[in-house]
């Protein structure tokens, strides 16, 4: 096999196990590994679900902090990514992933289950310690269940 090659599929194995991590560190509720993925600073633009505030640039330490209230006051989430797409560009990269994203949490005000379908396209730049994510955008195709289990998780995770 020629080098470019054995880097591509590299590069492929290290971007498909940055958004498993992901998708792991939030399920898992492992901050120090949902954090491993990211850059310093991160777009994080999940307008399509939550329009305000607009993205922007933030600390990924504030990221994480943010995500952990709200998975804490949830009981469990499971996360699935598939179709991975990758464009790579020499020390850049955009990985095209489908999701849905499972979320539980028994409110006694409608049902239990809240569950979002869409693709993520996400920007990575390749650093010393590996592919970090500086942009996630998330592209929300369908929404099931109780929407308003969210807004409960995060009164409940301030507690």
């Amino acid at each position: 096999m020629n080098e470019a090659l054995l880097q591509r599929l590299a590069d492929e194995s290290d971007l498909r196990d940055l958004i498993h991590r992901y998708a792991f560190g939030l399920d898992t509720k492992d901050w120090a590994l949902w954090r491993s993925v990211f850059a310093d600073e991160v777009i994080m633009d999940m307008s399509d679900y939550q329009p305000e505030p607009p993205p922007r640039a933030a600390a990924a330490d504030l990221i994480v902090k943010n995500a952990a209230v709200l998975f804490a006051g949830l009981e469990r989430s499971q996360h699935f990514m598939g179709s991975h797409r990758y464009e790579i560009d020499g020390d850049r990269a955009t990985i095209t992933a489908h999701m849905r994203a499972e979320h539980w949490l028994h409110t006694g005000k409608g049902g239990d289950r809240y569950t979002m379908f869409g693709t993520y396209t996400d920007d990575a730049v390749r650093t010393p310690d590996g592919w970090k994510l500086i942009r996630v955008k998330l592209a929300l195709l369908r929404e099931e269940g109780n929407r308003s289990l969210m807004h409960e998780a995060v009164r409940l995770g301030r507690k």
